[in-house]
C-alpha cells in the first residue's frame, strides 16, 4: 500500500482526491469507483468536515468490523446528514440491540424463504406482461418500464398494500426523495430546497401511512399494517400507534428502492457488455451467480453509524460522538477480498459478501430481493437476448443513503442486428 496521504493527525478525502468527498453528488453517484480505489489505497480512514464531519471507511474488513460491532457501532441516526425531521429512531433500522432483535421478529415471517416463494408466480406473471411493453416498444427508458414498477408492484403486494398505479408511483416519488433528495427538480448543493423536499416527502408518507392506520384500527385486513396492529412484543405487549406508523414508514422505504436501484445498474452493465449478454442468453443457469455478482460490482447501500465508545480502526482513533459511514460499493471492490475486483466474473464465487449488509441489520427483504432479480433476469433473457444503450443515452444518478439511476435509455437489439 502507498504512503497515505496526511492531514495533522488524520487523513483527509479533501487531500487524496482533490475535493472533497460527496456521497449526495450526482455525479459521483455515477461512478464512485475511482474515487473509493483512491481512498483504499491512500486513506482507508478518511475523514471529511461536509454534513457535519464524518469518517469514510473503504476497507472491506473495516466495514465488516463495523456492522458487525452493534455494541460500539449505534444504527442512529442510520444516514448522513440525518433525515430532516426525524426525532425518534426508526424501526427497526436505527434500533439497537437488544430492542431491534424484537422488533425484527414481529415482520421477519413475512419475508422467509417460505414466504417469499409464495408469491414467485405472480413476480413471473408481472415481469411477463412488463417484458411484453418492452418488445412492443423497443426502446424506452428501462427505469420506467420495468426497474421501478416491478419492485414496487411485487413488495406493495407482498406487505398487502396493493395499491393503484397512481398511488404506487407516488410512494415511489416520495420514498426517492427522502432517500436521495435530488429528485422533484431540486438540485444538488442547494441545501434549503434539498432539506425542504426531504421534509415534505416525509410529512407526506407520514400522514398517507396514518390514514392507513386509522382505517386498520377500525377495519383490519391482511396487510402489513394490520400485522403490526395486532403483533405482541415480548412480555405480551402490543406495539403503540407511533411505533406502527414508525415501522411502516420504514418498510415502505426500503421496499420501494432498493432492488429498482440494482435492477439498473445490473442492466445498465449488461447493456455495455455484449459478451456478458451472450454468455446468460446461450446458459440461464448463470443467473443466479450473475444476479449475486452484478450485486458486488455495484453495490449500492450507503450507511451510516455513531461511534458510542472509544475505538481504533484502520489505525484511526474514533471518540464517542464521530459519525462514520461504510460504502457497501467501496467494500465490494476491495482488492484484498476479491480476485479481479473491478471485473465482472459472472460465475464467481466469493467466499465472503456483504451485499445484503452484515450483523443484526442484515436486509430484511434480501430473500424477496433475490428472487425479485432472478425471474427478471430470466425473463428479460428469455424475450430480449440482445439490447443495447442508445448511443446518445446520456446517464443521470441520484446520490444518497442509495445510489440509483435516475434514467436508462435502453434498446431491445444491438447495431448490426438484421431487425434493427
Amino acid at each position: 500500500m502507498s504512503e497515505q496521504v496526511q492531514e495533522t493527525s488524520r487523513c483527509t478525502a479533501q487531500a487524496v482526491l482533490g475535493h472533497d468527498y460527496d456521497h449526495y453528488d450526482p455525479v459521483f453517484a455515477l461512478d464512485p469507483h475511482p474515487s473509493y480505489a483512491a481512498l483504499r489505497e491512500k486513506c482507508p480512514v478518511a475523514h471529511t468536515e461536509n454534513y457535519g464531519g464524518f469518517y469514510i471507511l473503504s476497507k472491506f474488513e473495516d466495514i465488516s468490523e463495523v456492522l458487525h460491532d452493534g455494541a460500539t457501532f449505534s444504527s442512529w441516526p442510520a444516514d448522513t446528514p440525518p433525515t430532516p425531521g426525524h426525532s425518534r429512531a426508526l424501526i427497526p433500522l436505527e434500533v439497537d440491540a437488544p430492542d431491534h432483535r424484537r422488533y425484527r421478529t414481529v415482520v421477519d415471517p413475512l419475508f422467509r424463504p417460505n414466504a417469499v416463494a409464495d408469491v414467485a408466480p405472480a413476480v413471473r406473471q408481472f415481469a411477463r406482461e412488463l417484458v411484453d411493453g418492452m418488445v412492443a416498444k423497443r426502446e424506452f427508458d428501462f427505469m420506467e418500464e420495468f426497474a421501478k414498477p416491478l419492485p414496487s408492484a411485487v413488495f406493495l403486494r407482498q406487505v398487502g398494500l396493493d395499491f393503484s398505479v397512481e398511488q404506487r408511483d407516488q410512494l415511489c416519488d416520495w420514498a426517492g426523495t427522502i432517500l436521495h433528495t435530488t429528485t422533484a427538480g431540486v438540485q444538488h448543493g442547494d441545501t434549503d430546497a434539498q432539506t425542504k423536499a426531504r421534509i415534505d416527502a416525509g410529512k407526506a408518507l407520514h400522514n398517507f401511512l396514518k390514514g392507513l392506520l386509522d382505517e386498520r384500527l377500525e377495519k383490519p385486513g391482511d396487510d402489513i399494517i394490520s400485522v403490526l396492529i395486532k403483533a405482541q412484543m415480548s412480555g405480551g405487549r402490543t406495539l403503540e400507534y407511533r411505533e406502527i406508523l414508525n415501522f411502516a414508514y420504514v418498510l415502505v422505504l426500503a421496499g420501494l428502492d432498493t432492488v429498482t436501484t440494482a435492477l439498473g445498474f445490473s442492466f445498465m452493465h449488461l447493456a455495455r457488455r455484449p459478451d456478458l449478454q451472450d454468455r446468460i442468453a446461450a446458459d440461464p443457469n448463470l443467473i443466479p451467480s450473475a444476479v449475486e455478482e452484478l450485486l458486488r460490482y455495484e453495490s449500492i447501500v450507503h450507511m451510516s453509524r455513531t461511534v458510542v465508545k472509544p475505538h481504533t480502526i484502520g489505525g484511526t482513533e474514533l471518540k464517542p460522538g464521530d459519525r462514520v459511514v461504510v460504502p457497501l460499493a467501496s467494500a465490494h471492490r476491495d482488492e484484498d477480498v476479491f480476485v479481479d475486483a473491478d471485473e465482472i466474473v459472472l460465475d464467481r464465487k466469493p467466499e465472503r459478501s456483504m451485499i445484503f449488509g452484515a450483523g443484526s441489520h442484515r436486509c430484511l427483504g434480501s430473500h424477496l430481493a433475490r428472487l425479485e432479480m432472478g425471474i427478471a433476469f430470466e425473463e428479460i433473457f428469455s424475450r430480449i437476448p440482445r439490447f443495447s444503450l442508445p448511443p446518445e443515452a446520456e446517464l443521470v444518478a441520484y446520490g444518497g443513503q442509495t445510489r440509483s439511476l435516475v434514467n436508462l435509455p435502453f434498446r431491445t437489439w444491438r447495431d448490426g442486428d438484421p431487425t434493427a
